[in-house]
């Protein structure tokens, strides 16, 4: 990062800048700083990041620029001191107290949209209010036809795709590698990757923020990140 004028930064890669609000005024800056850069800067990511020489390369045809297959999952998080009160719950299957991540990705393991929410929130009725929310404002929702989710997300949200959007959603079968607790399925080991690409960033290893919404621009921030890193 390079200094540009009094309280700003700018994020230089690639002859692409983003402009970032000043961290100089403690906390509440910084929090307000992540959040627009959150704002500013997914939607650049999105609008020509997803539009990725990774994604589609002229006279390849390996991807095409919007994804017709999109992964769902969810990971529980212990929550630090720091995070208390309504944000945080108890996930009883996961025996975690924190908050509940959810991610969508493509194929490629990119971030497309996430949440966070208290780790209590169940997973059908959370990604239904997530797929609603996401699908009305995202550009590179409009061509998918199919969604790869997990057992947990094969009840309400199943029928609530088909019915509404006519999404077909999937629970993978096929084992890809089987060890002695558990097993790689295919397609879901492609979230599973970008949670553990997610966790290498030290300020996702636990749950810090007091708000959701800034919890969550940190997800924005780590996947913006990675995507500059290897473009």
């Amino acid at each position: 990062m390079a200094a540009g004028g009094s309280g700003e930064r700018h994020f230089v890669r690639a002859q692409k800048r983003v402009r970032v609000a000043g961290f100089a005024g403690g906390f509440t800056a910084l929090g307000h700083g992540v959040l627009v850069f959150c704002q500013v800067g997914s939607r650049w990511h999105v609008a020509t990041g997803q539009h990725l020489p990774e994604r589609e390369q002229p006279g390849t045809g390996r991807k095409k620029a919007g994804p017709t297959v999109v992964i769902l999952d969810s990971q529980s998080v212990k929550n630090a001191a720091t995070a208390t009160g309504a944000t945080v719950g108890f996930d009883a299957g996961k025996l975690v107290k924190g908050r509940k991540r959810l991610v969508l990705t493509d194929t490629l393991g990119n971030v497309l949209a996430s949440r966070v929410l208290p780790a209590n929130a169940a997973d059908g009725p959370a990604a239904i209010a997530f797929w609603d929310e996401v699908a009305a404002a995202h550009d590179l929702l409009g061509q998918v036809q199919v969604v790869f989710v997990d057992s947990s997300f094969h009840g309400v949200f199943r029928e609530h795709l088909a019915q509404r959007y006519g999404i077909r959603v999937e629970k993978p079968a096929h084992v890809l590698v089987e060890k002695t607790n558990f097993c790689t399925h295919a397609w879901r080991w492609i979230v599973e990757r970008t949670f553990a690409w997610l966790s290498a960033n030290r300020r996702l290893s636990k749950e810090y923020d007091r708000g959701l919404r800034h919890a969550n621009a940190w997800i924005c921030l780590a996947n913006i990140r990675r995507v500059l890193k290897f473009c």
